[in-house]
């Protein structure tokens, strides 16, 4: 993740919060090293990374649930994302089905960037 990404990201959506803008706010605050990505940023990019572009089982992503960022990601940091299946709903009178994922995101330190559970329809 780089400043430039960071700042990009910002300027395309308009959330040009200080935490995400302006160093010396974002150092003032307890919670941030300084600049930090978006949470929203890190999703996209967590999203990137287990989202598989060909047709296949999963039909479509129609939510997250128990959202929590953890730990802010500063530039320079890199993530991972760990995706576990937790819950299958068969839907027994539709062609598809329910998959609940439990999504884990980390940081280059292993810790916990942030934690939810994706919800996707898949195939039969």
């Amino acid at each position: 993740m780089s400043l430039e990404d960071i700042t990009a990201f910002a300027n395309s959506t308009g959330d040009t919060f200080y935490a995400h803008t302006n160093q010396e706010a974002a150092e003032a605050n307890p919670f941030f090293p300084g600049i930090v990505a978006h949470g929203y940023l890190l999703l996209s990019w967590a999203a990137g990374l287990f989202v598989e572009p060909a047709p296949g089982p999963v039909l479509a992503n129609y939510g997250l649930e128990n959202l929590r960022f953890i730990t802010p990601v500063a530039a320079g940091d890199s993530i991972r994302v760990t995706l576990t299946a937790k819950k299958i709903t068969p839907r027994e009178t539709d062609e598809y089905g329910e998959v609940a994922w439990d999504a884990l995101l980390t940081n280059q330190n292993d810790e916990i960037v942030a934690t939810y559970d994706v919800l996707t329809l898949v195939e039969k």
